[in-house]
């Protein structure tokens, strides 16, 4: 597909708006707080973070991601879109806990250097461009699975809830698809108030207040956290998201955008929050035909998702403290079934994409699961490690 040419000049924003280019934005960033946004809620748990701490990640997520997205589309006049790492925030419900907060900053912020790096030194973007697709897929895998069994687990020990939840996510898949998630959170409120699940407590619309944290550094917390982070952001978001837009018909230079990215995502490190990547999955929202009928001026939905989402982050704290209305068995459905597209996607194309009979991406995808961690490294870190070797022997043999 050949690439857009540029628009006028000096287009006007309000100008190239359109009605549905507002409903779009309004759409992405619904779907994102009722999707992966969610999953910051299961970190929070996991790692026992305070609510302060959680109230910032979101915080700095959503302001700097929207800041990013907007500078970026009117640059290129192209619909970026800028979110957070969701395989990222996955891994981090493993990963995180034990591992001091400070210590945890100073891995985000290591990580946005080196995404920054990626955009200032090509060759080592090449490099991992190098990293075969399918052990890249195998190990995206292996971190959102874990999602899907939690939500089974609690379909165990509350199966009409869950069941109502995972009913409606089907159900809305094949009338409304793009509201499925979001449709979800509603059922899942109601059905928990039905059947008196919730956990009643106070909640006030509230401005948030960011909470800032001075960075330490550790080799544990580099290898377990920074490489992984953004070898994931990489690979489970930048070359996709680059994918998307390539398949709308946008072709934007990667170095500026993963520059950006790799700025704002060492600033959000410093108020707790991990990287902020290029968009994939809700990225089709705002690059398709329903964003805007010219393709020209699709940006402007973009821009009023970073808009709406810069809106959102100054009530960050307030969202936070509805979730905890929910059960517990609600948030892990609601983030199994949110993930749950994400997970096929990644097995077909581990298993898909992978030469016939070779095991490399079988190999990441046990190893990532199976939870060891020599030297104190994570399991993540030795899946791909271990698939990379089978890849180099049968490409040897072959």
């Amino acid at each position: 597909m050949t690439t857009l040419p540029a628009a006028s000049a000096s287009p006007s924003f309000w100008r190239d708006s359109h009605p549905s280019a507002v409903l779009a934005g309004l759409i992405t960033m619904l779907i994102g707080w009722a999707g992966p946004n969610v999953l910051i809620y299961s970190v929070a748990q996991a790692a026992h973070l305070s609510d302060g701490q959680a109230m910032s990640w979101l915080w700095a997520h959503a302001l700097l991601a929207g800041l990013t997205g907007i500078i970026l589309s009117l640059r290129t006049r192209m619909p970026i879109l800028v979110t957070w790492s969701t395989p990222g925030i996955a891994l981090l419900v493993t990963a995180l806990p034990g591992i001091p907060f400070p210590e945890a900053v100073g891995a985000f912020l290591t990580s946005g250097l080196l995404v920054l790096g990626l955009g200032l030194f090509p060759p080592l973007t090449r490099a991992l461009q190098r990293i075969p697709a399918p052990l890249a897929a195998a190990l995206n895998a292996a971190i959102l699975l874990p999602f899907g069994f939690r939500a089974l687990q609690a379909f165990g020990t509350a199966p009409t809830l869950v069941g109502v939840m995972i009913v409606a996510y089907f159900a809305l898949r094949l009338v409304a698809p793009r509201w499925a998630v979001a449709g979800v959170l509603l059922t899942g409120v109601i059905t928990s108030g039905v059947l008196n699940l919730w956990h009643p407590q106070p909640v006030a619309l509230a401005l948030t207040r960011p909470e800032f944290v001075l960075p330490q550094f550790s080799l544990h917390a580099t290898l377990n956290l920074a490489l992984p982070l953004t070898l994931l952001a990489f690979t489970g978001q930048f070359v996709p998201g680059f994918g998307v837009l390539k398949t709308s018909g946008y072709e934007p230079a990667p170095g500026p955008i993963l520059r950006a990215c790799g700025i704002a995502s060492s600033a959000a490190a410093f108020a707790g929050c991990h990287n902020l990547t290029l968009g994939a999955l809700l990225a089709n929202i705002v690059t398709g035909p329903e964003a805007h009928p010219d393709p020209r001026k699709r940006y402007t939905a973009a821009i009023w998702a970073g808009a709406f989402n810069m809106l959102v982050a100054l009530f960050a704290g307030t969202v936070l403290h509805l979730l905890g209305i929910l059960p517990t068995q609600a948030i892990a459905a609601l983030a199994g079934l949110a993930l749950l597209a994400a997970m096929g996607s990644s097995l077909q194309a581990a298993f898909q994409g992978a030469a016939a009979g070779s095991l490399a991406a079988p190999v990441v995808l046990l190893v990532a699961l199976s939870g060891i961690t020599p030297l104190g490294i994570g399991a993540p870190f030795w899946g791909i490690l271990a698939g990379l070797i089978v890849y180099w022997v049968e490409r040897r043999r072959g």
